[in-house]
């Protein structure tokens, strides 16, 4: 894993994997140069929490998590640990979209379904599950799949990261498959899904795994329906109805959340942060999330760093 230094717009710096890699599995202690530091997810993850206690802050939730844990992070989310104890150890299998959602002719050797289909991986929130009867599965699992990691993957450049080459993948995401089926057994139980065409909740998988990449561009409806080849009005039926919510009502609640990421963990004036969501001005940012929250971007701000603790549980 790589971390990427902030932009001259982001502040927030992203991790990133370079090299071509799209999956990793690092294995670390959640040191005390790690308290504090804020990051920006670039890619899904799986992090085994297997020792020690941590507090984890992830989009203005506070999370108290006792080990054996589990906790999922999806692109985009804003992340840090604000306190370890000495005995805090971490693995983290991370992977890119595109292992799941690119055809077998590109490289994609697992489906978009396996993934979505699982209620652990949310934009709108970060699943924190701590693990009780299938703690031991899920150990012997993570830590297979990072001594088969070390053993397959090669060395990049003068540093310590590694890169997993193309043809050993398939190993790599045996491992990872049989890992979230396991632990969608543990996640907090959900309302049953909305039915809808397999066309839809597909199309609706994709539309959203492009929107959460894409968020600070604004890009409208259309652009979206041109990229996935369909037409306007075909992608907002099928979000719909997979969802019950419309793709325009979803990418405003996606740039309202980074609204919020940026006024509570950032020093951004307001002026920068409604630059960098791409708004004509900080009067039309203040307009809008008085619109969307009742509240000024001041409130939000001050709410965002008040906030209260959420524990982690079944």
């Amino acid at each position: 894993m790589s971390r990427q230094q902030a932009s001259a717009t982001g502040l927030i710096p992203k991790t990133v994997l370079h090299g071509g890699a799209r999956l990793f599995v690092a294995s670390y202690r959640i040191r005390q140069s790690e308290l504090g530091r804020v990051w920006r997810c670039g890619f899904h993850a799986l992090l085994w929490l297997h020792g020690g206690q941590a507090t984890l802050v992830c989009d203005g939730e506070r999370f108290e998590v006792q080990s054996p844990s589990l906790i999922c992070l999806s692109p985009g989310q804003v992340y840090r640990w604000s306190a370890a104890d000495d005995a805090t150890h971490a693995t983290l299998l991370g992977f890119e979209a595109d292992i799941f959602t690119a055809g077998r002719a590109q490289g994609g050797l697992l489906d978009v379904q396996l993934l979505h289909d699982l209620p652990l991986f949310r934009p709108e929130g970060t699943t924190v599950v701590t693990v009780d009867e299938n703690a031991d599965v899920l150990h012997r699992l993570f830590m297979l799949c990072r001594q088969r990691y070390m053993q397959l993957s090669e060395p990049h450049g003068s540093g310590s990261w590694r890169v997993l080459p193309r043809h050993h993948e398939s190993v790599l995401l045996a491992y990872l498959h049989v890992m979230l089926a396991e632990a969608a057994t543990l996640s907090p139980a959900q309302e049953p899904p909305r039915p809808a065409p397999g066309t839809d909740l597909r199309l609706s998988r994709l539309f959203r795994l492009h929107a959460e990449q894409r968020v600070l561009e604004r890009l409208p409806v259309a652009d979206y329906a041109e990229l996935l080849h369909v037409t306007p009005d075909h992608l907002t039926r099928a979000v719909r109805r997979a969802t019950g919510q419309t793709p325009s009502a979803w990418l405003q609640e996606q740039l309202l959340t980074e609204a919020r990421r940026r006024l509570a963990l950032t020093d951004q004036p307001v002026e920068q942060v409604a630059a960098t969501l791409n708004f004509a001005s900080a009067s039309q940012f203040s307009r809008w999330v008085r619109v969307h929250t009742g509240q000024t971007p001041r409130q939000l701000r001050q709410q965002g760093r008040g906030n209260s603790t959420v524990s982690s549980g079944n």
